[in-house]
């Protein structure tokens, strides 16, 4: 059960760190996606290294780089890199409501690959816990938004995001969850930089200290997220759970935008979706 408690942590954080990506994306004069993914990801790679340092672990620095580790690195930082861009231009938009939708298809790619590839479970209580939490989001975010353009980032960021979470868990079952973190961070960044080096430097010019605040926020919202999936996988957690409970923290962006933002259209559909919600993690959380 120790997969489920991290899992469930991992909500609080991922949602943290959407909600400041969407506000640091449309901001006046704010960074291009591109430029956001990189420096997400490097503040990322410098805190990891960190406390890579604090738990004494340099001497695992260089495991990844062997026949088995290095190419599958390579592959999920590379699709890594584009779903990351997909996934933050879907945010995009004047409500990320349809984004969250289309994003949370990875839990459907995870959880069929995880069945191929990791003889993951296939209770009918387990699809049910996933069909619940599908069903609720989309209820949620009926009628809730106009359908934009760059919402369909979130389809195609959903599809890699699903194959990707395969291969992390590939990778993170033989070395230390920092240690992946670090080359995983810093090859996305490697590579979003690599493809877009003129769009970077363009976004970065007459930007002040105050302009990276977000970036900090986020990360560590990020590095929490990744830290505890990570290790909730070394505790024996399925990938299409896991995948299915994070897709669940739309519902604390929706009580953000609720009662911070005073957003109240559909109150009653809202909290009929949310119990469709719970009822779906706790189905994935307590059967076996």
């Amino acid at each position: 059960m120790t997969w489920f408690y991290l899992s469930l942590l991992s909500i609080f954080a991922l949602a943290t760190a959407e909600l400041t990506q969407q506000h640091l994306l449309n901001l006046r004069n704010a960074f291009s996606v591109r430029t956001s993914v990189i420096l997400t990801f490097l503040f990322q790679a410098l805190m990891t290294l960190l406390f890579i340092f604090i738990f004494r672990l340099s001497g695992q620095l260089l495991v990844v780089f062997n026949s088995i580790i290095l190419p599958k690195l390579l592959v999920v930082t590379f699709i890594s890199s584009f779903a990351t861009i997909f996934y933050l231009r879907s945010f995009k938009v004047k409500n990320i409501s349809f984004s969250a939708i289309f994003i949370s298809f990875s839990m459907v790619v995870s959880t069929l690959m995880g069945i191929i590839f990791f003889s993951e479970s296939t209770s009918y209580l387990k699809f049910l816990g996933i069909f619940l939490i599908l069903v609720a989001i989309i209820i949620t975010n009926y009628k809730n938004a106009v359908l934009e353009k760059n919402h369909f980032y979130g389809l195609l960021a959903g599809f890699i995001f699903g194959v990707s979470h395969i291969l992390d868990k590939s990778i993170v079952l033989d070395i230390h969850p920092l240690v992946y973190m670090f080359w995983l961070f810093l090859l996305i960044s490697a590579w979003s930089f690599l493809l877009g080096i003129r769009d970077v430097i363009n976004s970065l010019q007459d930007k002040n200290a105050k302009s990276y605040k977000p970036i900090v926020i986020s990360g560590i919202g990020y590095f929490l997220f990744n830290f505890l999936i990570f290790t909730a996988y070394k505790f024996g957690g399925e990938v299409g759970r896991i995948d299915a409970i994070n897709n669940s923290q739309i519902f604390l962006i929706i009580l953000f935008e609720f009662f911070i933002l005073k957003h109240t259209e559909g109150t009653f559909r809202k909290i009929f979706s949310a119990s469709l919600a719970i009822i779906g993690i706790f189905m994935l959380g307590l059967v076996k």
